[in-house]
């Protein structure tokens, strides 16, 4: 019997998930994987320091998306699971005093001026509890905007500096102003739709207040329903965490998925292209690999799951609208330097501090990670973290690491009057490691899919289409390998 035979392109999260999916699927399947780098888990970096490992990509996932803690369990990760301490995230806008992140907004847009009153001055709060009787957005469902300038407009720029852009910029790497509402804030877009189609002004305060009712008679249905104690032993029966982290770092997941895959996974192999097969073959596919691009081998499907430029290169010929699309996208570029301190003395009792745009410091976010994740403290010891770099601007991405270290260090001192000594540090830069979310971007990416959807046996995934978050790309890869899978089975 002639094994099924599956190319993965992209050895990181979405392209791991893949393969393990489709192995799962059909255990006799020869599947290869292909990354082009020396190591798998793309995006997703545990390091080694000298006290014990941390995570210098995303370090943690939305806790609430039962469908991810599902998964994990399913790879046997339950027990690796962990979930922060109670302490609270801070906020920094240069006016001298570090404030609280507002609990009751939707990424930043308030419902009214209580929960932003701290940050924004009087005129601005006037205005945000004005918007809900102002003249209604002209708007209809499908509607998009840019953020940024939907915010401005409505509520005020303090709104978009001090809140909004400091909320988005760790998620995203961009600033309100770059990206679109639909794709970074999708609940808010929904909420506008049926504002409209209802006949109903539409109003960002409106939309607000829609959103952050549906999400307090969620948690009350999880409650209920006891899903706190069902993914979290820590959680309390009022409030579930947000965020979940694993003991090890995501190097757990990625060791998981490699271990429990029968994929052949194949490092140092860059994909050049992806190509029809050639006549006679009894495949669909011919893949182009190496570092000469000298080496092929057919398949009966394919996943792409590689970043945005890429994959344009890669799907040329058997998808050009897609890869028209891709190609042209834009990419953010970010930085994470970790810190290892020899005592916790000068770290504040937080999660961490977001930092607004206008506040004239280098980073964008600060990291409490051992105050964050009690196994973090328990593990490595105090150790902090500090993100520089947005869409636009690459700038500090290019500075070296002593620089980088002086920035983080005296915009540490400038927030909380304390110098840091750190025994250790870790750069890690990621050079376009973020697509840009702006206007239209669904749009886009649904034109995309639905060209790569016409070659049967084609699929791709990965934070490019549906979603940058941990959850959205491992939803994304399982959908993908579900469907090459139908197309071979």
């Amino acid at each position: 019997m002639v094994k099924t035979r599956v190319a993965v392109i992209g050895g990181g999260l979405s392209g791991l998930v893949a393969a393990y999916e489709i192995s799962r699927r059909d255990p006799n399947a020869d599947v290869v994987v292909y990354e082009a780098s020396d190591a798998v888990g793309g995006k997703l970096k545990t390091v080694d320091l000298a006290t014990g490992s941390v995570d210098v990509g995303a370090e943690a996932y939305l806790a609430f998306r039962a469908d991810a803690t599902r998964f994990f369990t399913s790879l046997g990760l339950k027990d690796r699971l962990r979930y922060p301490s109670d302490l609270k995230s801070g906020l920094w806008i240069g006016d001298g005093t570090l404030h609280s992140v507002p609990s009751r907004t939707v990424m930043g847009i308030p419902a009214d001026s209580s929960s932003v009153k701290d940050l924004v001055d009087s005129e601005t709060c006037a205005r945000i509890d004005a918007e809900g009787e102002a003249y209604p957005i002209p708007w209809v469902e499908g509607e998009d905007a840019l953020l940024g300038a939907l915010v401005a407009e409505r509520m005020g720029q303090q709104v978009v500096d001090h809140v909004v852009s400091p909320l988005l910029g760790g998620v995203y790497s961009s600033r309100a102003e770059d990206l679109g509402l639909r794709a970074t804030i999708p609940e808010l877009a929904g909420a506008m739709d049926d504002l409209a189609n209802h006949g109903e002004p539409v109003t960002l305060t409106r939309a607000a207040a829609a959103v952050l009712q549906q999400r307090d008679e969620a948690r009350e249905a999880r409650v209920a329903g006891g899903a706190a104690d069902e993914e979290s032993p820590s959680a309390s029966a009022k409030k579930p965490p947000v965020f979940a982290s694993f003991v090890g770092g995501y190097r757990d997941l990625i060791d998981a998925l490699v271990e429990q895959s029968s994929a052949t996974i194949r490092v140092d192999s860059p994909v050049a292209a992806v190509l029809p097969a050639e006549a006679g073959s009894s495949r669909r596919f011919r893949v182009v690999s190496g570092s000469s691009s000298t080496e092929t081998e057919d398949f009966d499907a394919v996943v792409v799951a590689t970043p945005a430029d890429v994959a344009g290169q890669q799907l040329a010929k058997v998808a050009p609208v897609a890869a028209d699309i891709l190609g042209s996208m834009d990419l953010a570029s970010s930085v994470v330097l970790g810190l290892r301190l020899p005592t916790d003395e000068a770290i504040p009792e937080k999660t961490g501090i977001l930092v607004s745009p206008d506040a004239g410091l280098h980073a964008k976010a600060f990291t409490f990670s051992s105050r964050k994740w009690p196994h973090v403290d328990d593990h490595v010891g105090a150790f902090i973290r500090a993100s520089f770099g947005h869409w636009g601007d690459d700038s500090l991405v290019r500075e070296d690491e002593d620089t980088l270290v002086k920035y983080a260090i005296d915009d540490f001192e400038t927030i909380t009057g304390q110098r840091l000594h750190p025994e250790e540090t870790v750069l890690q830069k990621w050079w376009g490691g973020l697509p840009r979310y702006g206007m239209g971007h669904d749009e886009l990416i649904n034109v995309a899919l639905k060209d790569i959807s016409q070659v049967e046996g084609l699929e791709a995934a990965g934070a490019i289409w549906h979603g940058v978050g941990v959850p959205a790309c491992i939803a994304q890869a399982r959908e993908a390998a579900k469907k090459v899978m139908d197309t071979v089975m």
